[in-house]
């Protein structure tokens, strides 16, 4: 019994002592886990709202203990006082005043914020204000992040360059460019300027404070080369600059038709862009004064010139038969192909040829080669729908438009298969296949007429009954000459 009576009161102790110990208890000791932000180190405001995104984190050096559920994140707007206001669209986030308090309630919740921040009505030019913000757990280390906000927005356009014609291969041309700042402040942050051809141009290297790029493959129809300079003066609100030089590129033997599109941006604190491959020599490039008219600006920070050349391109057809893996099936492969000298490339997306074929009377084609992959070799084919018209590849015809997509490399072709069937009258009439131009209007100056188009036919039972033979006939070297207006085209697809 007395056993029994100092096991009830100790229990009795235990309970009536528990609570107040774990009050007792100090705060839990930090986990490993700190918190990071990452928000702009400065934004430009004007009278219009200006966008602000930021991100939080909570990180684990070791790993065994998960991030904190329960997330604080505060935006402080009050060093922002008679310079610019913010406002705060989150259903996490309660007003104070200038102060917002923003809780993640569990860990399904993003850990970013997007809020908008607007200059002050008469806030002085180039006046500058601080936002605050902080992060955390609520035991944890958390985190602090500042981005300096200045009144007043520099804008940059970029200028317009004319059109190069009539540009002979091997020469070398000079890209101008002029910048103006249409906005109420001087650029105070550092200046991009980045060109980008697509044809074959090959910028040359020399200024220090650029950095060149030049593809794989400059015969490709899409033989990319870049330029990307730094320019570190600011320029004042309303002023017009240019180069000091311009850039200057040569044109290329494969070039026909080239295009250069080039842009404008401002690099954050901190950032650094990518320079490219090959640094430049010699002296820096530089914005200096502008002179003269110059041929106006466009509506923003991005521009285009294309450059067509005085080249030619001799596209060709060819066209085989081979026997199918039934009876009266048969395979005609056809290709396109690009004789040179001139790579041929067209530009948003617009087919640079077509391939067209007429099947002889009493065939039909029951299908065409393609896949899913946008690099599959072999290019799209549609219905013929009228002169000016195609529709989506339907089986049972006789006359169909085989699309050129992309462009040709000089040297290279582009391919196109068609599962064709005959009836018991084919008596081994010929078909034709003709190469005509696309939609892209690219005059090709193919030297060659005599080659436009090539005949084919479809074997019959040889005389001893046992093989089948493909009679194929092909004009001038199995090559066919471009044509025409181009088409726009779209690809058929289906699983292989």
């Amino acid at each position: 019994m007395a056993l029994h009576r100092t096991v009830l009161a100790a229990l009795a102790l235990v309970l009536a002592t528990g609570p107040a110990a774990a009050a007792a208890d100090p705060s839990p000791l930090p986990t490993g886990i700190r918190g990071s932000i990452e928000a702009d180190e400065q934004i430009d405001v004007g009278s219009a709202a200006q966008s602000v995104h930021v991100v939080w984190a909570f990180s684990n050096s070791t790993g065994d203990v998960p991030v904190p559920p329960r997330q604080t994140f505060v935006v402080d707007g009050r060093g922002l006082a008679g310079i610019a206001r913010i406002a705060v669209a989150d259903p996490r986030c309660t007003a104070q005043g200038q102060v917002f308090t923003c809780v993640n309630k569990d860990i399904s919740q993003l850990m970013n914020l997007d809020f908008t921040v607007q200059a002050d009505t008469g806030a002085a030019l180039g006046a500058t204000g601080t936002i605050k913000y902080t992060v955390s757990d609520g035991h944890d280390p958390g985190a602090t992040a500042r981005t300096k906000v200045v009144v007043g927005v520099p804008k940059l356009v970029v200028g317009k360059i004319p059109a190069m014609t009539h540009v002979g291969t091997g020469s070398r041309i000079d890209l101008p460019l002029r910048l103006r700042n249409t906005g109420d402040l001087a650029t105070d942050r550092r200046i991009v300027l980045r060109w980008e051809s697509a044809g074959g141009l090959d910028f040359d290297r020399k200024f220090s404070n650029c950095g060149y790029s030049v593809g794989s493959d400059l015969v490709a129809p899409d033989g990319r080369t870049s330029v990307t300079c730094v320019f570190t003066a600011p320029v004042a609100a309303g002023a017009t600059v240019e180069l000091s030089s311009p850039l200057t590129a040569t044109v290329g033997e494969h070039v026909m038709t080239s295009v250069t599109d080039y842009w404008a941006e401002f690099l954050k604190p901190g950032d650094q862009p990518v320079m490219g491959t090959e640094p430049g020599t010699g002296p820096a490039l530089t914005l200096v004064p502008a002179s003269g008219s110059g041929a106006g600006f466009e509506r923003g920070t991005q521009g285009r010139v294309g450059v067509s050349a005085d080249n030619s391109a001799d596209l060709a057809a060819t066209a085989t038969a081979k026997p199918g893996p039934g009876a009266h099936e048969w395979t005609l492969a056809l290709n396109a192909v690009d004789h040179g000298p001139a790579s041929v490339y067209g530009t948003d997306d617009e087919s640079v040829a077509v391939v067209d074929v007429v099947l002889p009377e009493h065939t039909v084609a029951t299908d065409y080669r393609h896949a899913e992959s946008e690099d599959s070799v072999h290019g799209p084919c549609l219905l013929w729908d009228g002169d000016t018209g195609t529709a989506p590849f339907e089986a049972g015809h006789r006359r169909y438009v085989c699309t050129v997509p992309y462009g040709i490399a000089a040297g290279g072709s582009q391919e196109f298969g068609l599962s064709v069937k005959t009836d018991k009258d084919y008596d081994g009439a010929k078909g034709t296949a003709t190469v005509r131009p696309g939609p892209a209007g690219i005059p090709l100056h193919d030297p060659r007429a005599s080659n436009d188009s090539v005949t084919f036919t479809f074997g019959t039972l040889a005389a001893t009954g046992t093989d089948r033979t493909a009679l194929v006939a092909t004009a001038a070297a199995g090559a066919a000459l471009l044509g025409g207006t181009l088409l726009v085209l779209r690809r058929r697809r289906r699983s292989r």
